[in-house]
């Protein structure tokens, strides 16, 4: 039920941001505090005893860098410097929060889902800064200027919660019990993130006049990398982790790379890949999800 409320959710953010694109584009400002808050929910709600690195994490760190930057390589060595940088906010991005949710209606390993999540999220915070201003392929500040603007852009969305998240847990252990319970404020502010950054999207086509020759290479990139993200991580985790896996190299917080790809320093082209591929993970999701039910209605009926 959750999940079908999140594709109609989805599918009216798009709708409503494409037609109404001005007047939420206005709106970007708004970004950075949505992803805030959803991440400050997940966070004040995750029993870190049971955070438990394993091998397997460290390979699904090096899977999301090897397909965020292995595909930024070949389409720059292509001569598409442009395709690369949204090829490569679509792969390096980190997983998303909905992540241990799906595995959740998966009846997978939430736990490992979890920590991947979490330490998806500090290895970006950490490396982008860095590896971002080699990304674009015409930055107008030097890359030191670069670093400090986009490490402090990411400091917001993502230290400031994690920080906030843990203080609260310190000062008032019980708001532990808030999470679940603010589980649709949060899905509030996904839809309200969606909506904004579609109507960005629309707004800069509409601006620059992009035609559909121009936009179709960003759309099938994006495909791609979905599809190439939930096969080699079914692949990766086979058989245990097989979904859970999956799930970590397919399943990116989209609405994170999109405030990044948004900047005044980011290739405005290059926003559309990652639009697309909010649309291929969630089908993805919906496939892996109804795949999942089939196969467990099957064992129970033996």
């Amino acid at each position: 039920m959750i999940q079908r409320f999140r594709s109609m959710g989805m599918v009216a953010a798009f709708i409503i941001g494409g037609i109404f694109h001005a007047e939420f584009a206005a709106l970007q400002w708004w970004l950075p505090i949505g992803i805030a808050v959803m991440l400050t929910i997940t966070f004040i709600g995750i029993d870190t005893a049971k955070l438990k690195p394993r091998l397997m994490h460290l390979w699904v760190l090096l899977g999301i860098e090897v397909i965020g930057l292995g595909f930024f390589a070949l389409a720059r060595a292509a001569g598409y410097p442009v395709l690369a940088e949204s090829l490569y906010y679509c792969g390096a991005a980190p997983i998303a929060a909905a992540c241990p949710i799906i595995m959740n209606i998966l009846r997978g390993d939430v736990e490992f889902a979890t920590t991947a999540m979490v330490l998806s999220q500090a290895v970006f915070a950490l490396l982008t800064p860095f590896i971002l201003p080699l990304v674009l392929p015409e930055a107008h500040m030097g890359y030191m200027e670069l670093v400090q603007m986009v490490a402090e852009q990411l400091a917001s969305v993502l230290a400031v919660p994690a920080v906030l998240s843990v203080l609260m847990r310190l000062v008032y252990p019980p708001c532990r019990a808030w999470a679940p319970k603010l589980k649709d404020v949060s899905l509030f502010f996904w839809i309200g993130n969606l909506t904004i950054v579609s109507a960005c999207g629309v707004d800069r086509i509409v601006a620059r006049g992009y035609s559909v020759s121009e936009m179709w290479p960003m759309a099938l990139g994006a495909l791609v990398i979905c599809a190439v993200g939930f096969l080699s991580g079914y692949r990766l985790g086979y058989p245990r982790l097989k979904r859970e896996c999956s799930q970590c190299l397919g399943q990116k917080n989209t609405v994170l790379t999109l405030y990044m790809a948004g900047q005044d320093y980011a290739t405005p082209l290059a926003y559309i890949g990652p639009v697309f591929y909010v649309f291929c993970h969630n089908m993805a999701n919906a496939l892996q999800i109804a795949l999942a039910q089939r196969e467990h209605a099957a064992k129970e009926a033996k």
